[in-house]
């Protein structure tokens, strides 16, 4: 057993022991915020996943992985005992026939989770940052010209900088790929590397069946000396083969993103038939995400020479990865709070 294992194995018990002590709901949400909350214990450790050796990490992340599930889990059990401890003592009311039922996670909540888990298991960093952005992490440090579309307010909510106190193009992030920069500058990231991002981003879109100004992205970096399209392309092969239960294969597309280059559109193969149906409207793919080698400017914006380091990039739609895994044929329904739909996912 490795250091790091053993380290597992202490956290755990020693969570699982304080938790056992817990009587009142602000020792249990201390409890959370130490061991499984975003700056806790537990998702540190799995941080640092990346500084380990290579026949560690998948070990390490899979087992890192199974302990916050089980610690979730046990957290969610101690709330409801802790809720119905509380209860005692008070006045009884009517309660309508049938009485409260506990609610559960979004149904994109539980897309990202699925996603962070599988992208850690395979050694990603996960990273996070602002949705209200600078436009040179959304814009300039991409390699987005200054005549593109979607720096213009057609496509980008502009956030007035006065309005801040501030003199900085400020916008609502159009993509969770201003993470690249941020991540690899507040980490203090160097090559070798792997990095997932995801989160909610903005476009002026106007809502239909497929479309929502408001949605959420994950955003993948790999960087290193030899890493390769074909890495990549065995990576989200694996991923979405994971994310959807079913063995899937991948081909790409050529297509032009300013920040990588060569760029390409990813399909896979339709998870619903072998010989084309609706849902891959009779062509038996799916195209699922954007991506590409990284240009070698957004390198020199990130302080990594491109004459020595290459690496991939790939994004999708979070939303749209849960459409097609539960057949959801509107994307306005994850943000309707329609009970009715919502409890489907529970």
């Amino acid at each position: 057993m490795t250091n790091t294992q053993q380290q597992i194995k202490e956290l755990e018990k020693k969570a699982h022991r304080e938790l056992v002590e817990i009587q009142d709901p602000s020792a249990l949400e201390a409890w959370r915020v130490l061991y499984i909350g975003r700056s806790g214990k537990l998702p540190e450790m799995l941080r640092n996943v990346k500084n380990l050796p290579d026949e560690e990490k998948r070990i390490v992340g899979k087992e890192g992985n199974a302990l916050r599930r089980d610690l979730e889990e046990a957290y969610e059990e101690k709330r409801h005992a802790v809720s119905k401890d509380q209860e005692v003592g008070l006045p009884r009311v009517a309660l309508p026939a049938g009485g409260a039922k506990w609610g559960h996670l979004h149904p994109l909540t539980l897309s990202m989770n699925r996603i962070i888990e599988i992208f850690s298991a395979m050694g990603f960093i996960i990273a996070d940052g602002p949705e209200v952005e600078e436009g040179k992490y959304n814009f300039d440090a991409l390699n987005i010209p200054l005549d593109h579309p979607a720096r213009g307010e057609g496509d980008t909510f502009m956030i007035d900088p006065k309005s801040i106190g501030g003199e900085k193009d400020i916008v609502l992030r159009t993509q969770t790929s201003p993470m690249q920069i941020r991540s690899v500058q507040s980490m203090h990231l160097t090559p070798p590397f792997k990095l997932i991002a995801p989160g909610r981003v903005f476009r002026r879109e106007k809502a239909d069946a497929t479309h929502e100004s408001t949605f959420y992205q994950f955003e993948g970096l790999g960087i290193s000396e030899t890493i390769s399209i074909a890495d990549f392309k065995g990576i989200v092969a694996e991923f979405f083969t994971l994310f959807f239960q079913k063995e899937v294969t991948v081909r790409l597309r050529p297509s032009y993103f300013p920040f990588v280059e060569p760029g390409f559109e990813v399909d896979m193969s339709c998870v619903f038939c072998k010989e084309g149906c609706r849902i891959c409207k009779h062509t038996g793919w799916i195209e699922v995400m954007g991506a590409g080698m990284v240009h070698p400017n957004v390198l020199k914006n990130m302080n990594i020479d491109p004459e020595k380091y290459q690496g991939f990039a790939f994004g999708g739609a979070i939303d749209r990865l849960t459409m097609i895994r539960h057949g959801v044929t509107d994307i306005r329904m994850f943000w309707s709070g329609d009970i009715r739909f919502l409890r489907q996912f529970s």
